[in-house]
């Protein structure tokens, strides 16, 4: 009998992404020299294998282009420099600080119901994921130049002149890239 929390890694895994490169190779039916997608990484290819998909077999996918990891480090640098640097950051992580920044801008957030017992039900903003499966490269481009934006107009007068130097460096070579 399988128990409840096993399930859930079973489902969780998968749902998990494989990565894939394309890759040019000859096909051997053919000899033709085509594009073909294979697994990037040896986790994936594991992935593939325990889910059945050999060689041959036909599979439908969802196909996305993976985001630049630069930019999801630049964006968690940014939230670190919020809490190393403006009053009210000071003791949250740097993911902490960009959800509070995200929500404070409404940018990728979505309007959720919340029920306050007695006093009622309220609207408020709840901010999307930004992890690699949940966003595209566009997507986090919007997410990126909203934040910015907001912390142009709300925190950056509160910067050092070096701090602010660093950051401007910082949100300017992302919005040029996006």
């Amino acid at each position: 009998m399988t128990t409840e929390a096993a399930k859930k890694i079973k489902a969780k895994r998968a749902r998990r992404p494989v990565y894939l490169m394309v890759r040019r190779l000859v096909d051997p039916a053919t000899g033709e020299s085509v594009g073909a997608l294979v697994p990037a990484h040896p986790i994936d290819q594991r992935l593939l294998k325990e889910r059945r998909f050999n060689v041959g077999r036909e599979i439908r996918a969802e196909l996305k282009q993976s985001r630049n990891p630069a930019f999801h480090r630049l964006v968690h640098a940014v939230g670190a420099l919020l809490v190393d640097h403006v009053d009210g950051f000071d003791t949250m992580t740097s993911h902490d600080a960009l959800k509070r920044v995200q929500r404070e801008a409404a940018v990728h957030c979505e309007q959720v119901e919340v029920d306050l017992g007695p006093m009622g039900k309220a609207l408020v903003l709840q901010p999307r994921s930004i992890s690699f499966d949940e966003m595209d490269e566009g997507e986090f481009g919007e997410l990126f130049r909203g934040i910015t934006d907001y912390i142009d107009r709300h925190y950056i007068s509160g910067l050092t002149d070096a701090v602010r130097g660093e950051y401007l460096l910082m949100a300017g070579e992302q919005r040029r890239t996006a």
